[in-house]
């Protein structure tokens, strides 16, 4: 059996969906690289306007926004006929269960348990590959870098929630 075993028409919406996310994801991640740290020659891993203190927003805040936009859309598409719904995968998945119905809280659920577990990951990884500091050109490009895995990681999960939601309900 398939982690998520998805009809063809499935799988070609959570890639499609997920690609669009990634894509402004990374976007934004320039953006948010750019504006609060372009005045550092050097980004260090610790401090202030450290690398580490920086995966809490951008972790929080992309998971937050995305599971958000894809929620509304997929629900407007399930209810619109454009896209069957899954309502076997909350009953197969757990962590489906687990996740409010309310869109808001959801997106917060998402957002504060990706970075409870991707924060101190990504913070370990660059701590043992002896990162304690990088230029801000390549911090640029690892933002994006970090920005596209983390939708990778989100998208999925919160477009597989959105499918598998009840239809015309009447709460967000």
């Amino acid at each position: 059996m398939a982690l998520f075993p998805l009809s063809d028409v499935h799988k070609k919406y959570v890639r499609a969906e997920t690609l669009v996310g990634i894509g402004f994801n990374g976007i934004l991640s320039v953006l948010f690289a750019w504006v609060p740290f372009h005045t550092v020659a050097v980004m260090p891993l610790w401090g202030e306007k450290g690398m580490a203190l920086d995966f809490i927003p951008t972790v929080f805040m992309i998971t937050l926004v995305q599971t958000i936009i894809i929620t509304v859309i997929t629900r407007n598409r399930v209810k619109a006929g454009r896209i069957a719904p899954l309502p076997q995968a909350r009953a197969e998945y757990p962590i489906l269960r687990m996740l409010p119905h309310n869109v808001f809280l959801r997106a917060l659920t998402l957002a504060f348990l990706l970075s409870l577990i991707l924060v101190p990951l990504s913070i370990g990884a660059l701590w043992v590959l002896g990162f304690e500091e990088i230029p801000f050109i390549p911090f640029v490009a690892f933002k994006v870098v970090y920005g596209v895995a983390v939708g990778m990681l989100s998208a999925p999960l919160s477009l597989l929630a959105a499918l598998s939601d009840k239809v015309g309900s009447s709460k967000n």
